[in-house]
């Protein structure tokens, strides 16, 4: 088994699982960091996802049309459409678009893709944007 992970995480397979292994702590930060910045249009933004995911619990009990049941999921679908975009916007303007060859960079952008509109209000803002990188470590 340990060699088919090998094979699928390349040669740092440690390194991948010390990333692995801090994945609760950094998405504890970002879920911190996005709480800090709601606004009202985030909670609206939200508030109409569950509506939509209210009408289409109701669709289903009282059998509406396909199409109806397709609408109100779009709100939904273009929350995680504007996440997706902020999650794109994040990782290529802070780290380059090399990184999305990487495994990783497709995690991070599915977990931006959860936090919809405020991901892409926060990635829109120029001063957001600010990347602040730690110095090399000697080894």
């Amino acid at each position: 088994m340990t060699g088919h992970l090998q094979d699928f995480f390349g040669d740092d397979f440690e390194d991948t699982l010390d990333s692995l292994k801090s994945v609760p702590g950094a998405f504890g930060n970002i879920l911190i960091t996005a709480v800090r910045q709601l606004r009202p249009v985030d909670v609206i933004a939200f508030a109409t996802v569950l509506l939509g995911w209210a009408f289409f619990a109701y669709g289903l009990v009282a059998g509406n049309s396909i199409g109806l049941l397709l609408l109100s999921l779009m709100p939904t679908a273009l929350w995680l459409a504007a996440g997706i975009a902020a999650g794109i916007i994040f990782h290529v303007g802070g780290i380059g678009y090399r990184s999305l060859g990487y495994w990783e960079s497709y995690v991070l952008i599915l977990t931006f893709s959860c936090l919809g509109v405020l991901a892409l209000r926060l990635a829109l803002n120029p001063h957001d944007r600010r990347i602040h990188r730690a110095a090399p470590h000697d080894l």
